[in-house]
């Protein structure tokens, strides 16, 4: 645990008390990793990770970030605490430019802009070519980047990002995850939902799915590739209906 940069430990949240999405979840991600939550819709992805943001209310358990317990912090502090949370929409201010953008993202941390900017922009040349651009006439790819860019103003040790491909064409979709290599190159850990299963296990050192609010297959992504009931459930490999089945219950359990 002493390399863990996030310990999720026996979380339940949701939005209404009494009804959790998020149902005894359990998940470590190590100092310098990217994991990747899977899982079908509706499984409680984005409220895991957005429990973890402290947009979510927490019932139970409890969440460590480096080893400090943030589990009720207000989701207005988490930067603070180190934690940048890139939601999948509205994670831009469309009417600002791109310099605007990320200006007020190091304003909100009270951080010297120049020394937060510079690095920023050297890591993503494209926004500084456009940076005098409103953020609304971005491609989708381009306001994925900027989005990313903003979160990495306030210099997070954890960056979670929710769907980062959603939306975008095979070809961004490279380009974002590209970058995300970048980003935990420079030893920031990334954690992120996606939907994208393959290409989220070609990004990812480790992957976690998730079925009805709580991990059931957590392993290494190449593991992860050639796993029966991962490749049954979610990439499209069928060993025949009644194999199927039986992979994803062992999965389910009994509900599915």
């Amino acid at each position: 645990m002493s390399d863990a940069a996030l310990v999720i430990e026996g979380l339940e949240a949701g939005y209404e008390p009494g009804l959790p999405i998020v149902r005894d979840a359990n998940l470590t991600v190590q100092r310098g990793e990217i994991v990747a939550i899977l899982g079908p819709n509706g499984a409680g992805k984005s409220s895991l990770v957005k429990a973890v943001a402290g947009l979510v209310p927490i019932s139970k358990g409890r969440v460590l970030l480096n080893g400090r317990d943030i589990t009720r912090t207000p989701a207005h502090r988490m930067v603070f605490e180190g934690l940048a949370f890139v939601p999948q929409t509205e994670n831009v201010f469309i009417n600002l430019s791109v310099a605007e953008n990320l200006e007020l993202a190091a304003a909100i941390v009270k951080a010297n802009r120049h020394e937060r900017l510079e690095p920023v922009y050297a890591m993503f040349p494209d926004l500084l070519r456009q940076r005098a651009l409103p953020a609304g006439q971005l491609s989708g790819g381009q306001r994925q980047m900027l989005a990313v860019a903003r979160a990495l103003i306030a210099k997070p040790s954890l960056l979670i990002l929710d769907e980062p491909s959603a939306g975008l064409s095979p070809l961004l979709v490279s380009q974002v995850f590209a970058k995300l290599r970048e980003v935990r190159d420079t030893g920031i850990t990334v954690l992120l939902v996606e939907q994208n299963v393959k290409s989220a296990l070609a990004l990812a050192d480790r992957a976690a799915v998730l079925v009805e609010g709580k991990e059931r297959i957590v392993g290494d992504s190449a593991d992860l590739l050639n796993d029966e009931r991962v490749a049954a459930l979610y990439l499209g490999r069928h060993t025949g209906k009644q194999a199927d089945k039986q992979l994803a219950n062992q999965v389910v359990g009994e509900s599915v």
